[in-house]
């Protein structure tokens, strides 16, 4: 079984906003067809916030984490 690669994984490249990234990923009938479609803020191969239904939303979300200074942490210190 092969590796899955970062498309298979994250999904399509969309934009960059700030240091997060956006991605579209589809899900696939048995046919292989797209019947419906999410988008995910992405930082450093690290999914932050998931299924968002527009581009727009997308954008203002990230723009908003962006602005809070939020971050994927790989060590939570506390």
């Amino acid at each position: 079984m092969a590796r899955k690669n970062k498309k298979e994984t994250l999904g399509n490249y969309i934009c960059k906003v700030g240091y997060l990234d956006i991605y579209q990923k589809f899900n696939f009938n048995r046919d292989g067809k797209p019947e419906n479609s999410f988008y995910r803020i992405v930082h450093a191969k690290h999914v932050i916030f998931e299924k968002i239904n527009t581009i727009k939303d997308a954008k203002q979300k990230a723009e908003k984490m962006v602005i809070d200074k939020i971050k994927y942490e790989k060590h939570n210190k506390s």
